[in-house]
């Protein structure tokens, strides 16, 4: 005889077998009890968490023999046994990525019209329903909607936001949640119990951890430690390449400290030993996503950190450096899992995260530039021109001429800001003589000779542009290179 998986062996068929999902066992067994059950139902959440199961259970109460409360089937009478084989006539499990085209939905949808051959109802499991085509989809709306009394749809899927908006409106939606931990545990002892295989507590968490939620997971990862036959924690790890916490809290040590060497060198260690550095990776992303939530919620933290030097990094850093290392994490998580080359890779995500304590913080920016437009206050007024002169800004007297003369303001306002000296004026009019022919010329040159006590040159000569020597001695430019340390690499001129 051949082996049965532990997900197959242990498949709840009652109601009251359920582990987990309470919330919907409780809607389900009222609306059986009470023959209110809707004839088109949704059940939508990650993989593992009983979908399936308890869309074979319901159809069980639909077409049991000896119904018991009103809800739960008794798995003995005949109906109940082939329903649980798979052969029962009236309960058709689809998978719709297998068939999810409009002519097999034609062909469904023309045996609704015929009545169930042996059991109350004919129940319809379509999984993984929005893998199913748009054409499939609307094939299938009016059948949701206004099925035969004796028909019943259930609709699993992982994706429920792939599915049409038409097909959610039609169903009853029930969202299955991930597990928790504690029960996961609990229901993986009590299988280890039942199967005589003794394992500690400690690697039936580590197994729990690793299935995320997902209990059909759990059980796959229990069946693999059984072959193997480990019965700790250690062995559990070795066993199945998985990595120890105190190596994910090196890693993250080392990345906290900015020790690029130590990154690359335990780099080239990890992956000489084969270590999985995608599987590495994603421990690691879960790590600095517990110790952001530690930094950012500590009343609410359950982290328990074995190293001290961790410890102390943890209280220095600050709340946006970690949240930079997990997006780094993260992101790059993504890229390893579709590049040839994971070992560069890795490398590039760590020699990134060590070198992160160059950037500037950006409140430190803030306050350079704070600091640098301050300094630069003093670049801006000409030193040739005593604090009472340097008051009379080309600015001031433009809104003064706005008042004033309007005309002789619209004629000034486009032309860019003249050259106040100690003595003149030069007004640079970029050779357009133009200029000359208004007639607001001679109330324009008295306007501004009166308020700056200072004769106007009109200069035509074309404005030669600077060369990158020069832009590079210009006083605010040392300033702001000073400031934040910088170094010009490139000067590109603009067009006129």
């Amino acid at each position: 005889m051949s082996y049965l998986v532990l997900a197959r062996k242990y498949r709840p068929r009652r109601f009251s077998e359920v582990v987990g999902q309470s919330h919907v066992v409780k809607t389900l067994r009222n609306a059986l009890r009470l023959g209110k059950l809707t004839h088109a139902l949704l059940f939508s959440g990650i993989k593992g968490t009983g979908k399936t199961t308890i869309a074979r259970i319901v159809a069980k109460a639909l077409n049991c023999l000896n119904l018991q409360d009103g809800f739960e089937p008794c798995n003995e009478c005949l109906n109940c046994q082939e329903i649980n084989k798979g052969i029962f006539v009236d309960v058709l499990e689809i998978d719709a990525a297998s068939n999810r085209g409009i002519d097999q939905v034609r062909e469904l949808i023309e045996t609704l019209k015929y009545a169930p051959a042996r059991g109350r109802a004919k129940v319809y499991i379509i999984d993984e329903a929005h893998m199913l085509t748009k054409e499939a989809a609307n094939a299938l709306l009016k059948s949701l909607e206004e099925p035969p009394s004796h028909v019943y749809f259930i609709l699993a899927t992982t994706e429920p936001n792939r599915l049409p908006p038409t097909i959610l409106s039609r169903c009853q939606r029930y969202d299955f949640r991930r597990l928790d931990l504690r029960t996961m545990v609990q229901f993986l002892k009590s299988i280890s119990e039942r199967e005589s295989y003794a394992i500690e507590s400690s690697a039936l968490e580590l197994i729990a951890k690793e299935a995320q939620g997902s209990m059909r997971d759990a059980l796959s990862l229990l069946d693999q430690a059984m072959a193997y036959g480990v019965a700790t924690k250690e062995e559990l790890i070795t066993a199945l390449g998985w990595h120890e916490e105190a190596l994910v809290e090196e890693i993250a040590q080392i990345l906290l400290e900015k020790d690029l060497r130590k990154a690359l060198t335990l780099s080239q260690n990890l992956f000489e030993r084969g270590l999985d550095l995608i599987y590495l990776t994603e421990k690691l992303t879960e790590f600095f996503r517990a110790l952001f939530l530690a930094k950012a919620l500590p009343e609410e933290s359950s982290l328990n950190l074995q190293n001290p030097r961790l410890r102390e990094l943890l209280v220095i850093t600050s709340q946006e450096d970690l949240l930079l290392i997990l997006h780094t994490l993260l992101r790059d998580l993504e890229i390893l899992k579709g590049t040839p080359y994971p070992q560069l890779q890795f490398e590039l995500t760590l020699a990134k995260i060590c070198e992160h304590g160059k950037l500037i913080p950006l409140q430190e920016i803030l306050k350079k530039l704070e600091d640098l437009s301050k300094n630069a206050e003093g670049l801006l007024i000409p030193q040739n021109l005593s604090p009472i002169e340097s008051e009379k800004s080309w600015a001031s007297f433009l809104e003064t001429l706005k008042i004033e003369s309007p005309p002789p303001y619209s004629l000034l306002s486009g032309l860019p800001e003249p050259e106040i000296k100690a003595k003149e004026i030069n007004l640079s009019l970029k050779a357009n003589k133009d200029f000359l022919k208004s007639t607001y010329m001679p109330l324009l040159k008295e306007k501004v000779e009166s308020y700056f006590g200072k004769k106007l040159n009109l200069i035509f000569e074309t404005p030669k542009r600077a060369t990158i020597e020069e832009v590079k001695d210009r006083p605010e430019v040392k300033l702001i290179a000073q400031s934040f340390s910088a170094k010009i690499i490139n000067i590109q001129p603009l067009k006129e």
